[in-house]
């Protein structure tokens, strides 16, 4: 493993003629992304960031993002990812509670109430200069090598510590579905600072591939470089590959693998995907996991209808007496950052309790019911939201929906459900008869209520606990 380490992530030496990134304006080089990178690392130096020493990056700028990524980890400490959506206020709690002393940035000033000792560091500054030095330290595989924060679509945000060690062995896990070969180009599809997204970086500089960057996520902007540079992988969540696919946007003709995950995605979405070429695998995972850990393609999905796919090899996925997802894997995270509570009573005794309730079947297939915290308990019956809203999502017009409890004096719970509609014809009235024949009695919905859209995660999430809050 130590061997492979050296020869992934700072493998510079050996692919300098490699194209390391490339977009519309720029191709740049392994040995040029190096040079960058350790310029920088000798930039930050000047701000005394120390080694294991936790900084913050915030920028959208995705080429930039990378470079800074690299050049902490050549100076030892540890980059933690901000998702640029944040409101400032949700920027400053992150920072000060969990006491982040860097914040490397493209935005030269921010709105903090009360900031603490956080340095900030503009990317401005820095003055590409060739280094004098090419000599560095390679991290120790347990060290840390990033703090991603998890969407926060059932709370407060966490920050999910991983080692290289844990993200390496995700890696190699899921290389039996990506196959990668050196010259490989992926495409930067999803936000960086989250897990699917960073790990987009580390599956392209472990395995020498080309990373494709656009000016934004957005449909038209990932498209244009599909066509343009023609990625061999990609990764989704199933927001972004439905407008792909309802605005007839090409896979181009080199696609071996898209990856889709981020939450539920309905099969007749990954089938029709298969055989449009997005030649898509749905995938199950999370932060803590380091990205996905099974996956299924859309022709196996054709024969086992739901299912997540099996574990790989490295995962063991065992189910509690509660049905909750307890899963074991050298790719699960170090801890909660600064929070031991939370850490104790997630990974226990090697397991990771997932808060995802599922269950395998004969084939050993996984299949993802809902999330713990989701479940409605109503008079006594679990109704699974997820279920309730499958079915409601197949009423024409009815564009979205997401399925809460209320709390009910009788009942102790009620299911509530809040729809975004294009048509002003559909109410309570014909739900309720349309569900009527095909879910029980109880799982219905008792209370009803219609806005112009939901709150999301910048993943395209349903954030349940803002809506429960809303709508309570």
């Amino acid at each position: 493993m130590k061997d492979s380490f050296n020869n992934s992530f700072f493998n510079f030496s050996n692919r300098k003629d490699l194209t390391a990134i490339k977009n519309s304006e720029n191709e740049i080089s392994y040995y040029s992304l190096f040079n960058s990178s350790k310029s920088f690392s000798e930039f930050l130096l000047s701000y005394k960031i120390g080694k294991k020493e936790y900084a913050a990056v915030f920028t959208d700028d995705q080429v930039f993002f990378v470079k800074s990524v690299i050049a902490l980890w050549l100076i030892g400490a540890v980059p933690v990812p901000i998702n640029t959506k944040l409101l400032d206020s949700e920027i400053e709690q992150i920072l000060n509670d969990h006491q982040i002393k860097f914040l490397i940035s493209d935005r030269t000033s921010f709105n903090f109430d009360h900031p603490q000792e956080t340095e900030l560091i503009l990317i401005s500054d820095f003055k590409t200069e060739p280094t004098l030095n090419n000599e560095f330290e390679i991290p120790e595989l347990e060290n840390e090598a990033v703090v991603i924060f998890t969407s926060g679509s059932a709370g407060k945000p966490k920050g999910v510590v991983h080692t290289f060690l844990s993200l390496i062995n995700n890696i190699e896990n899921g290389n039996v579905i990506l196959k990668h070969q050196e010259k490989d180009k992926w495409l930067a599809s999803l936000p960086f600072y989250h897990i699917g997204g960073f790990q987009i970086i580390c599956r392209s500089l472990f395995f020498g591939c080309t990373l494709i960057t656009s000016k934004s996520i957005q449909t038209d902007e990932l498209a244009e470089s599909i066509i343009k540079f023609n990625p061999t992988h990609l990764s989704f969540v199933s927001t972004q590959l439905k407008r792909m696919i309802d605005e007839k946007k090409s896979p181009g003709n080199s696609l071996r693998v898209s990856l889709i995950g981020g939450g539920y995605i309905d099969d007749e979405l990954i089938i029709k995907a298969e055989n449009l070429g997005w030649k898509p695998y749905r995938v199950y995972g999370s932060s803590e996991t380091g990205s996905m850990i099974t996956a299924i393609s859309g022709n196996e999905l054709m024969k086992k209808p739901f299912s997540s796919g099996k574990p790989f090899k490295d995962v063991q996925i065992n189910i509690s007496d509660f049905s909750e997802l307890l899963i074991r894997s050298k790719c699960l995270f170090k801890s909660y950052l600064n929070d031991k509570k939370e850490t104790a009573e997630k990974l226990v005794d090697g397991f990771f309790h997932s808060g995802d309730i599922g269950f395998t079947d004969d084939d050993g297939h996984l299949f993802i019911e809902a999330r713990r915290n989701d479940l409605i308990i109503t008079g006594g019956e679990n109704v699974n939201p997820i279920e309730v809203e499958r079915v409601i999502l197949k009423i024409n017009g009815i564009k979205e929906v997401c399925v809460f409890p209320q709390q009910n004096k009788i009942w102790g719970q009620i299911v509530a459900c809040v729809l975004v509609t294009d048509d002003e014809s559909i109410n309570e009235k014909k739900i309720k008869e349309f569900l009527k024949p095909l879910i029980a009695g109880y799982k219905i919905p008792k209370k009803y209520f219609f806005t112009a859209e939901l709150p999301k995660t910048s993943l395209d999430k349903l954030e349940r606990e803002k809506i429960r809050e809303i709508f309570k």
